[in-house]
């Protein structure tokens, strides 16, 4: 049995998926959908092989949540604009469906990942040290409608307000439509760390630490219990 998510935001385009996948017998919809929020929490709750997910959606789109996740299942996008496909092909997608997707072609799709999960595993010798890739200083975000540059150096720490998230740089704040959890997953584990259910610091701001409070230049945010600990040895303390 193939467990699998829908996400899209437009009811229509969704339940045509759904009604495609009923279809197939060997294959189980664990999920429906209608933003990336939603479905990173799925994605965390339940067991998925493979993840229907819109491009446009409001706030965070397909292609934010699929940069954001560090092991994605086999992805199959779906959209009304074709110019996505290159990008969504350079995030190894496994097909590109465009809207409105015919019986037709979703078995194609569906065909391409039945082969990708029954694909022998290739263990791939771990690369020497001078080899490794380069860690990127910055990733973009969209903030008011916009895509924004946003330098890992400039950043001091992340709180989380609900399904958003401010940023504090060091000359203003930003607010994210983005889960604290989503922005955790896009940032460098050697630089950030989350350090209490509700913030995440820049490893190179901090300037001192007080009981339970991390000062970060002019600003303070708490350490949670359970994140002290490991947020000292990260400190090497």
């Amino acid at each position: 049995m193939i467990h699998c998510i829908v996400v899209d935001d437009e009811p229509l385009a969704r339940n045509i998926l759904v009604q495609h996948l009923s279809r197939f017998p060997d294959w189980k919809l664990v999920r429906e959908c209608i933003n990336a929020t939603e479905a990173w929490k799925a994605l965390q709750e339940e067991s998925v092989e493979v993840l229907f997910l819109d491009i446009q959606m409001p706030g965070v789109s397909g292609l934010e949540l699929l940069r954001s996740l560090k092991q994605p299942p086999v992805v199959i996008m779906t959209t009304a604009y074709s110019h996505y496909a290159v990008e969504g092909f350079e995030l190894r997608v496994a097909d590109y469906l465009l809207k409105p997707v015919t019986f037709g072609r979703f078995t194609q799709a569906v065909a391409r990942a039945q082969e990708l999960l029954s694909a022998p595993v290739v263990t791939i010798q771990e690369q020497p040290a001078a080899t490794a890739p380069m860690v990127s200083d910055h990733l973009f975000l969209k903030v008011d409608n916009r895509h924004m540059r946003l330098d890992f150096d400039a950043l001091l720490y992340l709180e989380a307000q609900r399904d958003f998230t401010k940023i504090f740089l060091q000359d203003k704040t930003l607010l994210a439509g983005l889960h604290l959890k989503l922005l955790e997953n896009m940032l460098p584990a050697v630089l950030f760390m989350r350090v209490h259910r509700s913030y995440i610091v820049n490893k190179s701001k901090v300037t001192g630490i007080e009981g339970n409070r991390i000062l970060l230049q002019k600003k303070e945010v708490p350490i949670g219990t359970h994140y002290k600990e490991a947020f000292f040895r990260w400190m090497g303390l």
